[in-house]
């Protein structure tokens, strides 16, 4: 870890005139370097400032741009990591997460630890010297950016690389309020769980007594809302029911709504469904920005099958849905599919809840522009192993290979908070009215009926957890939810389904589920280690969970 507390200390003009030149994007993103940056004008010009903080922004990885070992960004999704997906690219590190299959001498997404801390210091740094901004107003507006900027990075480090544990050594991560420099100790253990939950909670209390609400600000800035809706989530898995249902109830009813359509919510830039997202618009800012790697890869490039094909090169296939995500959507009429009368094993496509069309392309589906051949010896099976891959998040308009990518990436929106709500508040006080229209809200935009009134705790809670799945399939969620809920281990200690489809001589089609994978999880993948090469640096930060 020294290396990342360090490397720029030696002098803060320099480091700040290396971020502001990393990219740029339009509005608020306007990251154009000036000359002769020194600390003073940095820290005194209301540009320069704004620029530092722009540069956090901008460095913050997202499911779009995660770097991959540092040569391309947002090959796969956390997701394909769960019960939910495969990765079609078979030789990324997506095989060793799966599987445990890996020390901490190389640790999948293990850089995101060092990414993370690196940010977290440009934090520090922007709070010890925003002060000498003499614009008040800005001054106080790019303060609590920053304050909700950092609780933001820390609680991402911290369903990462930590544990929600009940005694014994500190399983949270090392907490870090200063921009650090070589005189310190630089020594630093892993603070608890608890006192991590705590830190980022004052954070964004502090973030949200300052900045404004929606429309107070530009589209991409933190706001009051941001800080609220991501407090929901840290306390909810830090399993404070109540402080976490207050949280999120606070946005219910303000500022946001469900946006009408799901599939183009994605799409759809500066919607009103979402509270915080990471800002693209080509030609400035895109998926492959400072990335090489391939020249107009990006989202619809990695995850558009082999078959179809660009002017320079043809799909990667990406992140593949699973039968066992496939099965956990429910008929229109609300039945699972083992107990509905709709549903037809001769036609298993036909009606399911619509997000499924939505989110996932099917043998027989319509993608860019031609039906698709799924079954076996068909044009567009090759690669794709599951049987299935993804709808959601493209822009099938987009020729392939004639640009990259530029969708934004969805860090929280509405519908989570009314999950995050419904969850919290069954868990503290059991059903209420208020948690059936949180989730009836969201069915009823999706189309489907409400749930059926009068259930359990028990049962509302596996009901909550599943329209958790379905909504938010594919955005970084399940990953972390068969963590913190504690049931990897048992969806994840064996095989995972796909589906296999013999088109017959006279065009008939038969379905057989198969296993195509085995899995494993030990329990000690309920985190990541950190990498070997930081605990060298920073042996005070030990390993947790067996690792």
């Amino acid at each position: 870890m020294k290396n990342i507390m360090i490397k720029h200390y030696r002098f803060i003009g320099v480091f700040v005139a290396v971020l502001i030149a990393t990219g740029c994007q339009e509005d608020f993103l306007d990251q154009t370097p000036k000359d002769s940056l020194t600390e003073e004008t940095v820290w005194t010009d209301p540009q320069g400032a704004t620029q530092f903080v722009n540069a956090i922004y901008g460095e913050m990885p997202s499911g779009f741009d995660r770097s991959y070992d540092g040569w391309a960004k947002g090959l796969y999704l956390l997701d394909g990591a769960s019960d939910d997906g495969d990765v079609s690219m078979g030789w990324t590190h997506s095989t060793l997460l799966q599987n445990a299959q890996f020390l901490p001498s190389y640790v999948p997404w293990g850089n995101m630890w060092g990414t993370y801390y690196n940010l977290i210091r440009k934090t520090n740094v922007a709070l010890e010297n925003l002060e000498r901004l003499e614009d008040e107003e800005l001054k106080t507006r790019l303060t609590g950016e920053v304050y909700y900027l950092r609780g933001f990075i820390y609680h991402e480090l911290l369903r990462l690389f930590g544990a929600k544990t009940e005694g014994g050594k500190p399983t949270g991560v090392p907490l870090i309020e200063t921009s650090l420099d070589i005189e310190d100790d630089l020594q630093i253990p892993r603070a608890t769980y608890a006192e991590v939950v705590d830190f980022i909670v004052a954070d964004l209390d502090r973030a949200a007594s300052i900045l404004p609400t929606k429309g107070g600000i530009a589209a991409g800035r933190a706001t009051a809302d941001a800080a609220k809706a991501i407090k929901g989530r840290v306390l909810l898995y830090a399993e404070r029911w109540e402080e976490s249902a207050a949280a999120s109830n606070e946005l219910i009813g303000a500022n946001y709504s469900l946006f009408g359509n799901y599939k183009e919510l994605f799409l759809t830039k500066n919607n009103e469904e979402i509270i915080f997202a990471k800002k693209f618009a080509y030609p400035d800012k895109h998926h492959q920005s400072n990335a090489g790697g391939t020249a107009g890869a990006g989202w619809d490039v990695y995850n558009t099958p082999p078959s179809f094909r660009g002017p320079s090169d043809a799909g990667w296939g990406g992140n593949l849905p699973t039968q066992n995500l496939v099965d956990s959507y429910d008929m229109i009429d609300g039945e699972p599919q083992d107990e509905s009368t709709l549903y037809d094993p001769e036609n298993p496509y036909e009606n399911l809840d619509p997000r499924f069309e939505q989110t996932i392309v099917h043998n027989g589906s319509t993608f860019r522009g031609r039906e698709i051949e799924l079954f076996e010896g068909g044009i567009d099976k090759p690669f794709i192993y599951t049987g299935y891959f993804l709808r959601k998040f493209h822009n099938e308009d987009l020729a392939i290979y004639s640009r990259s990518s530029d969708q934004d990436w969805i860090f929280v929106r509405y519908a989570e908070v009314l999950l995050n709500y419904a969850e919290a508040k069954n868990e503290a006080t059991g059903p209420d009215a208020s948690i059936y229209e949180a989730i009836n809200s969201i069915r009823n935009r999706a189309g489907m009926p409400d749930l059926e009134a009068g259930l359990s705790k028990d049962a509302l809670r596996e009901a909550i957890r599943n329209e958790r799945r379905i909504e938010l399939a594919f955005e970084e969620h399940r990953f972390f939810d068969i963590r913190r809920w504690k049931i990897a281990e048992s969806l994840l200690n064996g095989p995972v389904q796909g589906i296999k489809i013999i088109k017959n001589a006279d065009g008939s089609l038969d379905y057989a589920k198969v296993d195509f994978e085995q899995r494993s999880f030990p329990s000690k993948l309920y985190v990541l280690p950190i990498p070997q090469g930081e605990i060298d640096k920073n042996p005070a930060a030990e390993q947790i969970l067996g690792w």
